[in-house]
């Protein structure tokens, strides 16, 4: 078996355009065949390879770009769920009162979840308003901002991570 070093450097740009095919971002495809290169070092030298070395290379890669996927879409399902609690909360409490504590407390909800809002870089805030306030869709979004759909759900993503991570304590 040829050694670590000589693996890495023949197939790291091959492997790095292979994850690319699934995930869409240069960054996140480095990340993915780095991670696999570092799992395959961990035990280098337990390894029984049945196949040949590019064949597992790239199916191992393939399976740690599918799991990547899995797990992403389960925590950007996860993250529009607890946006949508968000949103029915601050709703609920944007309901006609007639106590002045109560619209003081719907006032300072209001003012936090937009102060929030505004923290966003530029191009994830844009994104969340025309989601959310205007109820376009990811791809009225993409033609609207000159952006791909891929994109569109990547700033959606992190924005939502963002407000959850802000305004989920204030509201337990």
């Amino acid at each position: 078996m040829p050694t670590f070093e000589s693996l890495f450097k023949t197939y790291y740009p091959a492997l790095c355009t292979f994850a690319y095919d699934f995930v869409n971002r240069h960054d996140l495809a480095e990340e993915i065949v780095q991670d696999t290169f570092m799992k395959i070092w961990e035990k280098y030298d337990d390894l029984n390879i049945q196949v040949s070395e590019k064949a597992y290379l790239y199916r191992a890669v393939q399976n740690n770009c599918l799991n990547f996927i899995k797990q992403n879409k389960n925590r950007t399902q996860y993250s529009s769920e607890l946006l949508q609690q968000m949103e029915s909360r601050i709703q609920l409490f944007s309901l006609p009162s007639d106590s002045p504590a109560d619209m003081l407390e719907t006032s300072e909800l209001e003012q936090l979840a937009e102060k929030a809002i505004r923290k966003l870089p530029p191009q994830c805030q844009d994104v969340f308003r025309l989601s959310r306030f205007e109820q376009l869709s990811y791809p009225e979004i993409s033609r609207h901002l000159g952006i791909s759909v891929n994109t569109v759900k990547t700033q959606m993503t992190r924005a939502l991570q963002r407000l959850r991570d802000e305004l989920l304590p204030l509201l337990k």
